[in-house]
């Protein structure tokens, strides 16, 4: 496993590492043995497949369960990463915790990307994948979005009047004009240099997107390798550690027409926030959800400020 287990590109972080550490060659080392331990890391029991409930494409609705009666609540998980942060392991799993305070859960899962989908932008993923599953559900609904996977929650709320009853947004990103100006250059920076390699792939490898999240805060990413190195290896934070990590480094590839709304229509112009993103030839204006909308982030979030995330009339938490 320690072959396959990042940080990926792991050429890119060596050298973001060299140049945070600078002349300090006794850091550089701790945040080396810090990523040596998270690579021979003991692996936790992968968590079980759920039942799918329903399917469009390469894209699938799992049920998680929950007591009779209880509402729907569907969870969307972010298209960058694989959805597993949302249920990590008994005890540390999100959606485990909702079925517990009573909804029936069921968690969209987005799959690899079917060759049929890579022409798919994320109004595309919206309309004729995302829309259709929820739609097949007989009764009203309670939408829950995290990261990028908000962003499609919230077109999907706009298309669904009546229909969801309220929605939840978890770190999600929807005015782009509120990354800072370096976050934004960054990101134009990784568009440009992974776009021939998307072109000729037809599809972005999710590692080639971890430059820009590192980018938000080196030192922070640098650090916490350094950290580990101070743990024994049969502490458990360390295979907690080696679990998210994993997680960080996974998930399919985003077709290029998803990547390149992401990066042009967000990062870049700002299309997504200023109203001007359509789906299904309507444009997608937050203040026209009709639902209860609660929003909630980290104070101090770097990968998705709260500049970044929907200004509510009412306070964001």
């Amino acid at each position: 496993m320690a072959s396959r287990r990042g940080p990926h590109p792991l050429s890119l972080f060596l050298g973001m590492a060299t140049r945070i550490c600078g002349p300090d060659e006794a850091r550089l080392s701790r945040v080396l043995q810090g990523v040596r331990r998270y690579q021979d890391a003991p692996l936790l029991p992968a968590r079980p497949e759920l039942p799918r409930i329903a399917q469009r494409g390469g894209v699938s609705l799992r049920s998680y369960g929950g007591p009779v009666g209880g509402k729907l609540l569907v969870v969307i998980p972010s298209l960058i990463n694989a959805p597993a942060v949302l249920d990590l392991a008994p005890g540390r799993s999100l959606v485990e915790f909702l079925v517990g305070q009573g909804f029936r859960v069921a968690l969209v899962d987005w799959g690899p990307i079917a060759q049929s989908e890579r022409r798919l932008g994320l109004a595309g993923l919206v309309s004729v994948r995302l829309l259709p599953l929820l739609r097949d559900l007989e009764e009203p609904i309670l939408l829950a979005g995290y990261c990028l996977g908000g962003t499609l929650a919230l077109a999907a709320a706009s298309r669904m009047p009546g229909r969801v009853e309220k929605l939840a947004l978890i770190a999600t990103p929807w005015h782009f004009d509120g990354f800072t100006a370096p976050a934004r250059k960054s990101a134009r920076a990784v568009w440009t240099a992974t776009r021939p390699i998307g072109r000729q792939l037809g599809v972005l490898p999710v590692s080639l997107l971890n430059p820009l999240f590192w980018s938000l805060d080196e030192t922070a990413v640098v650090a916490k390798f350094e950290a580990l190195a101070a743990r024994e290896a049969d502490d458990p934070a360390v295979a907690w550690f080696a679990l998210v990590e994993d997680w960080a480094n996974s998930g399919a590839p985003l077709s290029l027409s998803a990547s390149r709304d992401l990066f042009v229509h967000g990062f870049q112009n700002n299309r997504i926030g200023e109203g001007q993103w359509k789906v299904q030839g309507d444009a997608v204006r937050s203040e026209q959800i009709s639902c209860p909308i609660f929003d909630i982030g980290a104070t101090r979030d770097k990968i998705v400020p709260k500049e970044a995330r929907i200004r509510l009339r009412r306070a964001n938490i």
